[in-house]
């Protein structure tokens, strides 16, 4: 029986996939206080299990799988699952995260995290059912998509109520963006994780479960509930992601002039409606679908219904989509970005890593750096949509030059001596948008611990906080103004502790803290989620405590990240951003200055306690934190 009082199941499952054997833990009560669950139990045990300067695909290589501490409790929006690995992509901490209902179904099974070491010889997969679990054979499920290994499960276990997690033709292959599916509405996408599973011979890990997740303290828990729905009640932001889902920032990525277009040499797309969140409204939303238990219902369930696509449904298209299949190879019609997508989500493939990939190839082929000899023969320019369906293909399954540009973006600028035109942060892409306008965002992308990431922190804070509340939070009004510098690395590092509290959680952060006031962030990301945390749990927490939970973790992947030998030189944007400026839209001009971002980089390592020379937690900084 847990020792817990609600909350957490209680129990840790650890899979040596090379001798096959299986242990069950418990759940230590001092570890879950520590770091809480999902990104946190992932960050630690990856800390404590991956030795320094191992092969990603090595059987040392770890895989946690963890679900968030309020994953299968009654919470809105709380089902995100974190899958997690040393990543292929960047050699330092890796993870990836989706929702859905997979989370809280390992929570049922009677597990909140699994452990995953070794290589199997022969394909497997896992099957977990109410504390108990098995490697069975898979060698019928290897070599098919997704789609085709969800029907094949059901039928196997003659159970449609099966939850999956699985990867596709692109993991089995070791394409270093590969990402991990589950069901029908999640996708992990970054980092890789995919592919070091693909090289454990892994196919799936199947969930199954009737048990319950207690909780302490019911009243109270009700009553956290009660108020964090009224916080959402007449939320400009939410009564969007219901109507647009996240397609709705497509209108503002074209306002601002921060598209990332062509490989980030444009910065906004000439006739853009097409792709724009209200096109895909308008002609492909069959219905708006959400994760367990959400109140926003931001994804979209879409269908193609004429042309030469019809007959296509797939849930989505999100944001990150639009932007990485349409926005970077420069494509806009709406059929086959949803083409492309569909193909991703089949193959297993990380949609960013496709559309960086292909974006590059197109950029060095217009330039002269590539022949057509080389790239199989295509036309590979801007706008090529059939390129880019055929490169899909050739990328899942390595083929043709299709093999290179399954090895992302950093390795082709090697191979092809362009290292200019790869458009990546510690080998991970750029994702979401051209972050030249506004310096705060390209430092959220550059000290990202897993790579380029725009949802490792919230770099918007200065476009909509008070003077009086930057005032009190970080100490100068000035963070409050978008051009001023000063604060803002404090709020860079504050915003990324923060962050990190949603991932430890389970909770989506379009629901839980998304919002254009400062003290709503703070009532929904600290006050309301101790109170969600100590009445699910019945641990004690306070909001201070709860806040250097996240920024434990934070430290504890960037110790990761140093004992793999990332420094503070992987800390920068790409040399394009400071070298380009901007070419169009309202943006036009703008590129990074580099003594203004070592200047920034210099104030965030201060706030974080880090050396300034090296970008290493301090020893005082590890004390503190219980991580000497």
């Amino acid at each position: 029986m847990s020792i817990f009082a609600g909350g957490y199941a209680g129990q840790i499952l650890f899979v040596n996939l090379t001798d096959g054997s299986i242990q069950v833990k418990p759940l230590e009560r001092e570890f879950a206080l520590k770091y809480i669950g999902g990104r946190g139990f992932t960050s630690r045990i990856l800390l404590d299990e991956v030795k320094p300067g191992i092969d990603p695909y090595c059987p040392d290589n770890v895989v946690v799988i963890a679900a968030g501490t309020l994953s299968g409790t009654p919470t809105p929006s709380s089902g995100r699952l974190v899958v997690a690995a040393k990543s292929p992509m960047t050699g330092g901490i890796g993870d990836a995260n989706s929702g859905g209902y997979w989370s809280p179904e390992l929570k049922y099974a009677g597990f909140d995290a699994i452990v995953i070491r070794g290589t199997s010889k022969d394909p497997v997969y896992l099957w977990i059912e109410d504390g108990r679990a098995e490697l069975r054979p898979a060698q019928h499920l290897w070599g098919q998509n997704t789609t085709e290994t969800r029907q094949l499960l059901k039928e196997e276990t003659g159970d449609d109520d099966i939850h999956i997690c699985a990867i596709g033709p692109a993991g089995e292959n070791l394409v270093r963006y590969a990402c991990v599916v589950t069901d029908e509405e999640g996708v992990g996408g970054r980092c890789g994780i995919g592919a070091v599973i693909g090289s454990k011979k892994l196919k799936a890990v199947v969930v199954r479960g009737s048990l319950d997740v207690r909780i302490a303290d019911p009243e109270r828990f009700k009553k956290t509930l009660e108020d964090y729905r009224k916080t959402l009640a007449g939320e400009v932001w939410t009564e969007t992601l219901r109507r647009l889902g996240t397609p709705n920032l497509t209108a503002h990525r074209q306002s601002h002039g921060i598209w990332g277009a062509k490989n980030f040499q444009r910065a906004t797309i000439e006739d853009y409606e097409p792709i724009s969140g209200e096109n895909f409204r308008k002609k492909f939303l069959m219905k708006p679908i959400g994760c367990m238990g959400c109140l926003v219902s931001c994804k979209r369930y879409s269908a193609v219904k004429d042309g030469p696509f019809a007959g296509i449904y797939t849930v989505g298209p999100e944001y990150e989509t639009i932007n990485a299949l349409a926005a970077k190879p420069y494509i806009t019609d709406p059929a086959i970005v949803l083409r492309a997508h569909y193909l991703c989500d089949e193959y297993g493939l990380d949609e960013q890593g496709v559309g960086s990939t292909v974006a590059m190839a197109m950029e060095l082929y217009e330039r002269g750096l590539l022949t057509k000899e080389q790239t199989d023969g295509q036309e590979l320019v801007f706008g090529n949509s059939e390129a880019l369906l055929y490169f899909i293909d050739k990328i899942a399954y390595r083929k043709g030059f299709g093999d290179l540009l399954a090895e992302g973006t950093k390795i082709m600028g090697e191979r092809l001596n362009a290292d200019y035109y790869a458009i990546h942060i510690k080998g991970l892409e750029v994702d979401a948008t051209d972050p030249r306008k506004q310096v705060t965002r390209a430092l959220t992308y550059a000290v990202s611990t897993r790579g380029a990431c725009h949802l490792r922190g919230n770099p918007y804070i200065d476009e909509f906080i008070k003077p009086e509340e930057a005032e009190a939070y970080f100490g100068t009004a000035a963070v409050s103004e978008l051009e001023a510098l000063e604060g803002k690395g404090k709020m860079v590092a504050w915003s990324e502790d923060w962050v990190t509290i949603s991932d430890q959680m389970g909770l989506c952060k379009f629901a839980w803290y998304r919002s254009r006031s400062f003290p709503m962030l703070i009532k929904r990301g600290l006050e309301l989620a101790k109170e969600a945390f100590t009445s699910a749990t019945g641990l004690p927490m306070t909001n201070e405590k709860l806040y250097e939970c996240g920024e434990r973790v934070y430290n504890v992947e960037k110790l990761f990240n140093v004992r793999q030998g990332i420094g503070r030189e992987g800390d920068y944007p790409p040399a394009r951003f400071f070298e380009e400026e901007l070419t169009d839209g309202p943006a036009k001009g703008c590129k990074l200055d580099r003594k203004e971002y070592d200047r920034l980089l210099d104030d965030y390592y201060e706030a974080r306690g880090w050396d300034k020379k090296t970008g290493e937690p301090t020893p005082e900084k590890l004390r503190s934190l219980g991580l000497e």
